[in-house]
């Protein structure tokens, strides 16, 4: 078929259908509600919902609409294609709220500072980034994308409740260890996406999503936090014993998945980092007493022990993985600045 044919039988089935006629407040609420319904009833996501409605009206109307309206009141009394197109957006909005928003961070990290703990929140990145911790410069609008050369994201911004007082009240050792765990935060995080269609690795995802979540609760969980970090740590291990071509068996024993794991060539884990994860279920009712300091530790080496495992999975299917660059620190490489200041306890 003609290019010419084509827009001409576009043109007519967009004819045979009716004009949107709207005259009042009321249609228009009739109208959005029964759209909203179906959307609904198909499992449209609330955050295609502003578009898919538009795409849905004017399927069914001879009307052409503004995907991305201005954002103003729409005018009262007139409703022609642009002002319903502003007050479908409007009307999702009102009715979702922040459940619109796009969620644009791939994980993120709890950082015990100053007797409190925060969360740095690891975003999604395109390209090249490059990453500083200036407490200097907190808060401080940046190119979002860069045109010659990487743009540039400071840590702290990333981190939920930080304020400027804090930011500027931090110590060179409280710096370090922010960027260390955001370095490592960004590793895990970008690895296992690298790798999410692999069995279990979308489901460790939201495990460790939980871990964080019941740690930073206005009354925290640390026996149900330690349990989703156990839980995310023998899914990654299972995914590695699975591509291994190995049987995963369906228990709750860390040192055993890793005694199969490593017989397979998982590299060791660290003395003690399994000890630390490994939880009974018993954690999840508060038979077992965890305290926040221990369910803290066992998120930040669930999350040591994932990276390995989920680069080995990567490597056996030869993914192509992130490269994270050593930190700087002071113009040199952080395991050299680590090594300099170490009798300034540095850690």
């Amino acid at each position: 078929m003609s290019t010419r044919n084509h827009l001409t039988n576009e043109s007519a089935r967009q004819n045979n259908k009716p004009p949107l006629e709207i005259s009042s407040e009321e249609e228009f609420l009739s109208l959005i509600e029964e759209i909203d319904r179906e959307m609904t009833a198909e499992g449209v996501k609330i955050t295609a919902r502003p578009f898919v409605a538009g795409l849905k009206i004017t399927g069914r109307y001879n009307i052409t609409l503004d995907a991305c309206p201005p954002r103003r009141p729409a005018k009262q009394g007139c409703f022609d294609p642009l002002e319903i197109s502003i007050r479908i957006h409007d009307w999702i909005e009102q009715r979702y709220g922040n459940r619109l928003k796009v969620p644009f961070s791939i994980g993120s990290v709890v950082l015990p500072l100053r007797g409190a703990l925060y969360k740095i929140n690891c975003p999604t990145i395109y390209g090249q980034v490059k990453f500083v911790c200036e407490p200097n410069n907190f808060g401080k609008p940046r190119e979002a994308i860069g045109q010659f050369a990487a743009p540039v994201v400071n840590v702290l911004d990333l981190i939920e409740d930080m304020t400027p007082a804090l930011a500027n009240s931090l110590m060179a050792e409280e710096v370090v260890r922010i960027g260390i765990a955001s370095v490592a935060g960004m590793a895990i995080y970008l690895t296992l996406h690298a790798i999410v269609d692999v069995e279990y690795v979308r489901e460790a995802l939201g495990d460790f999503d939980a871990a964080v979540l019941h740690l930073m609760e206005h009354r925290p969980q640390p026996g149900l936090s330690k349990w989703a970090s156990l839980q995310a740590t023998e899914k990654i291990v299972k995914a590695y014993i699975s591509q291994s071509g190995g049987k995963v068996k369906y228990i709750h024993s860390l040192p055993d998945l890793y005694s199969e794991a490593t017989n397979l060539g998982l590299p060791q884990p660290p003395p003690g980092h399994v000890d630390l994860v490994q939880c009974l279920a018993g954690v999840r009712y508060g038979q077992v007493v965890v305290s926040l300091d221990e369910a803290t530790r066992a998120h930040v080496v669930s999350l040591e022990l994932c990276e390995v495992a989920a680069r080995c999975v990567g490597n056996i299917l030869k993914r192509k993985l992130p490269v994270i660059p050593e930190p700087q620190i002071d113009g040199m490489p952080l395991a050299q600045f680590l090594r300099k200041y170490s009798k300034r306890d540095v850690t």
